[in-house]
């Protein structure tokens, strides 16, 4: 069957449950396992034993604990009558799901400028980003693509590391018809920083959130800094992580991209994470 909600959309593991060939029980592992073991967290069956601190949370390992809460949801009224409760995700289970968590719950407003050409194409980022949050109940929006034709030293003025969150939102609403609020994120992707130290800066305070990528980074690192803007502290859940399928991770991480329940539920506190 095709899945329509976007916790299970494009992965493989998931469409192939959704027709038994083969279904998902004990033992089996995988990016579909951690989808299916957050999507039922994110219905109100707790999986205390699978979330854990590291950079894949829930764990992605179909275990007792995650036998046990697929039983609760299949006897629940979640997407539908109740089903025979068999521990297992195959084709009902999974139609089941998909009912229940069929659109998304949050959403994130983005803006971007185009200073200079990347080399990794923005549409290939915007997607990859979209797949990423929507896999989590987050409709990544963007709002607008902007060209930001600025002036030798304008972008030179970009470039520095120290330039305020107020100086490049009044560059953007100058060279622009857009107007940014406060709980929207300006990303802007440039040709360099000075000192050319970095591939992308991230910052986000009361006033707004920004990051600026530089036009060799790839495509994935506009959802990671996107991560960065929505998680509250610096010091906190958002410091890179060391699994490599983490959007969080230094670079190179491994596709498919994933985030930890401890980022999701430090976002949601985040004000620029909207009610969909």
């Amino acid at each position: 069957m095709a899945l329509t909600s976007p916790y299970f959309r494009n992965v493989p593991q998931l469409t192939a449950a959704s027709t038994n060939s083969p279904w998902l029980g004990s033992g089996s592992s995988g990016h579909g396992v951690h989808l299916v073991q957050f999507g039922l967290i994110d219905l109100g069956f707790p999986m205390p034993k699978s979330v854990g601190g590291t950079g894949l949370s829930p764990d992605g390992v179909y275990g007792s604990e995650t036998v046990q809460k697929v039983k609760e949801f299949q006897l629940s009224t979640h997407g539908g009558a109740p089903i025979k409760d068999d521990g297992a995700v195959g084709r009902n289970t999974m139609a089941k799901l998909d009912r229940a968590l069929a659109s998304f719950t949050h959403k994130v407003r983005v803006h971007i400028f185009v200073v200079v050409t990347p080399d990794a194409p923005v549409a290939t980022a915007e997607t990859t980003a979209k797949e990423l949050y929507g896999h989590y109940g987050i409709d990544f929006e963007v709002a607008s693509i902007q060209s930001l034709a600025l002036t030798v030293a304008e972008e030179t003025e970009f470039s520095q590391h120290g330039l305020l969150f107020a100086r490049m939102k009044e560059l953007a609403e100058t060279h622009t018809s857009v107007r940014i609020r406060p709980n929207e994120i300006m990303v802007f992707y440039i040709r360099r920083f000075n000192p050319d130290t970095d591939l992308a800066l991230s910052k986000a305070n009361h006033t707004g959130a920004v990051t600026r990528i530089k036009k060799n980074a790839d495509a994935s690192t506009l959802a990671h800094e996107v991560a960065h803007n929505l998680i509250d502290s610096p010091r906190g859940v958002s410091e890179h992580v060391a699994h490599k399928q983490n959007i969080l991770a230094t670079l190179p991480r491994t596709t498919p991209f994933v985030l930890s329940f401890e980022q999701i539920e430090q976002m949601r506190r985040n004000i620029r994470l909207l009610r969909a």
